[in-house]
């Protein structure tokens, strides 16, 4: 039975593992309307009224482009919180600042500025006014109807598990947190004991899938066939980290046998006793020349 650690033949380990760090409403309606001066008033093209009804105001002559010196536009339907710019011409031209005079008849339904910036602030109905300021009975009113606001629930979440999936993945997290409760010395370099890794389910989707991929296609690299890098895999699987590292082995039957090894070789052994890093996931697949794959990704968020 052939065994592997990092990519290197057993009886001369050598680390495989890497690292790497990186700094890794304003609804806008142009209504364009024109106000007319007193004495500028179309001439009425509507049928009399009766007799009994009183002198009938002028109406706006059919197509004319413009208003007379009452009017009342099309009613503006808005939601809480919505704004919304209305402009007015006199004479063809952009009321000038001060010409106008802009009023509500609920400023708790809607609020309106003087420069014609329409706020709906709570349901409810309410008529925006705009007067020359020369002659206040040359006017258009806005009747505005406001709607509740609605909010949109999004659906609840499932939190990442914090739990290994299988339980070789459980026992190799439970060794390699006891290794790092423990000092110990990794070739040249010691390590003091340290906190246990937590265990994150991006990082356990980014080693399974790298050692199902390493058994079916009978290969043993940190470098997928595609080309991608463990960095690469890591990122996709969706951990945004700042600091990761990566150990694997091929041919050890069982979670001892391979925490066991990658104790004994310097590289991955300083993998695991890094304090700086915080998380693990960890990968098994079967298959293959080495029948077990195995692969641990570490990460710090």
């Amino acid at each position: 039975m052939s065994v592997r650690i990092g990519g290197s033949s057993h009886v001369s380990p050598v680390y495989c593992g890497a690292m790497i760090k990186s700094t890794p409403a304003l609804l806008p309606l142009a209504l364009s309307l024109l106000l007319a001066s007193c004495g500028q008033v179309a001439q009425p093209t509507a049928a009399p009224t009766p007799s009994t009804s009183p002198a009938a105001q002028p109406q706006p002559a059919a197509g004319a482009g413009e208003l007379k010196a009452q009017a009342v536009a099309g009613s503006t339907t808005l939601s809480a919180g919505q704004t919304r710019q209305f402009t007015v011409t006199i004479g063809g031209q952009p009321a000038q600042t001060g010409q106008l005079v802009w009023t509500t008849s609920n400023a708790g339904v809607a609020s309106v500025t003087q420069s014609g910036l329409v706020t709906a602030r709570a349901a409810g109905t309410a008529t925006v006014r705009t007067a020359m300021a020369s002659n206040p009975a040359a006017f258009i009113d806005f009747p505005i109807v406001v709607q509740a606001a609605t909010t949109t629930t999004p659906p609840p979440t499932t939190p990442p598990s914090t739990t290994p999936s299988g339980t070789f993945a459980q026992r190799v997290l439970a060794l390699t947190n006891a290794a790092r409760a423990q000092a110990r010395t990794c070739g040249t370099a010691s390590y003091a004991a340290t906190t246990p890794l937590a265990y994150n389910a991006a990082l356990e989707k980014a080693a399974q899938a790298h050692a199902a991929d390493m058994a079916a296609k009978n290969y043993f690299s940190h470098t997928s066939q595609d080309g991608r890098s463990f960095s690469q895999r890591i990122t996709a699987a969706g951990y945004s980290w700042t600091r990761i590292a990566e150990n694997i082995a091929a041919g050890q039957t069982t979670p001892d046998s391979v925490v066991a090894g990658w104790l004994q070789s310097p590289g991955h052994c300083a993998n695991i006793m890094n304090p700086a890093l915080r998380e693990l996931g960890v990968g098994y697949a079967q298959g293959g020349s080495y029948g077990h794959y195995w692969v641990q990704d570490f990460g710090t968020r």
